[in-house]
């Protein structure tokens, strides 16, 4: 049963939603196209190889996230340390050359709100140790729940990554 927006019901289930945020894009394409491009712009921002990431990161995910990599199961907090555990590497152990990037977006969004669901998968890698170094290429994959807040912000409250990029 899905309920009106005036009820101030959010249906991703992450908290209620002001009916005073703008409507959801009518065209179902168009808004999938526009979840899907917050959702590669967001994690282009919070990719841990470059500066400034933890902000990108705060603003993105929503204080009470699920998230897991692989595995493991994450809290926000532990979700950001594992992140912070990750920078390094990928900042440094590729001398520079590390890089990201995506094969495909799917984005579904909600019927009531600017939420809705989004699944990515991308390729990463460089060079270990920089230029010269072996080439390595790895792929991975997120599924994400995005959430309409009541400030009108959008927000991941579910972010289920898998890579094999710690394989190697």
């Amino acid at each position: 049963m899905l309920f009106p927006k005036s009820l101030g019901l959010l249906v991703a289930g992450a908290g209620l939603v002001s009916a005073a945020c703008p409507a959801r894009i009518e065209d179902g394409i168009a808004a999938g196209k526009d979840l899907a491009q917050w959702a590669q712009d967001s994690i282009n921002a919070f990719f841990p190889f470059q500066d400034g990431w933890q902000d990108a990161y705060d603003v993105a995910f929503s204080p009470d996230v699920h998230a897991t990599f692989n595995a493991t199961v994450f809290t926000f907090d532990t979700f950001k340390a594992a992140y912070e555990s990750f920078y390094p590497l990928l900042s440094k152990g590729f001398g520079g050359t590390f890089e990201h990037g995506f094969l495909s977006a799917i984005g579904v969004p909600n019927t009531a709100d600017n939420g809705g669901f989004v699944t990515v998968t991308g390729w990463e890698g460089g060079y270990i140790g920089g230029e010269g170094g072996a080439l390595l290429n790895t792929t991975d994959a997120a599924y994400i729940v995005i959430a309409e807040t009541e400030d009108c912000e959008r927000r991941i409250v579910e972010f289920r990554e898998t890579s094999n990029l710690g394989s190697f």
